[in-house]
């Protein structure tokens, strides 16, 4: 439940190269007019544009999602609604592997997994943390020439493909299913 608040917290998403004048429109023409209106009534006003917000180092290491999401929650208790603004135009944008996967999860998918490189590739790139509770499989972070995302991009495509095939014949729950697919 949001708590009582004079702030308005507005996350702004879409992707970021098609709807770069949009958000910079968002910025310059309408964001100082919602802040002009809110301080005229005692309120605060912040838009939450992750363009400039994840750094190079959090893409590395694979927290993009994480960030982005833990940003949306925040807006979600602190601003009654709306609290977010999607964006969209002709690009899906983009589609990050999933950061982390349940224990049980990730090993039932493994064992759908029928080509011996498919499944040494998941192994590759999640990595078993007993620390988390349930048990998780986290993404490990892209280092050298994988920092670059152009040579990232070709890896990114074949774990999503593999995952969402795999995910698919274990029959996960469409809640679940999402984050393989969207």
């Amino acid at each position: 439940m949001p708590l009582q608040t004079n702030t308005f917290r507005i996350f702004v998403s879409s992707t970021f190269s098609d709807l770069k004048e949009e958000r910079n429109a968002l910025q310059e023409r309408v964001f100082p007019r919602l802040r002009e209106l809110c301080a005229q009534h005692g309120g605060r006003f912040q838009a939450i544009d992750l363009r400039w917000g994840v750094s190079e180092e959090a893409s590395l290491d694979q927290q993009t999602m994480n960030i982005c999401l833990g940003e949306i929650t925040r807006c979600q208790q602190v601003t009654p609604r709306p609290n977010f603004i999607l964006l969209l135009g002709d690009r899906y944008g983009w589609m990050p592997p999933p950061p982390q996967i349940p224990a049980h999860e990730f090993d039932a998918i493994l064992e759908r997994v029928g080509d011996a490189e498919g499944r040494e590739l998941l192994r590759e790139w999640y990595k078993r943390d007993d620390n988390a509770v349930p048990p998780a499989y986290c993404l490990k972070p892209r280092r050298g020439e994988l920092a670059i995302y152009e040579h990232w991009e070709t890896v990114e495509k074949k774990l999503h493909g593999i995952l969402e095939k795999a995910a698919g014949e274990n029959k996960i729950p469409p809640d679940e299913f999402i984050k393989y697919t969207a």
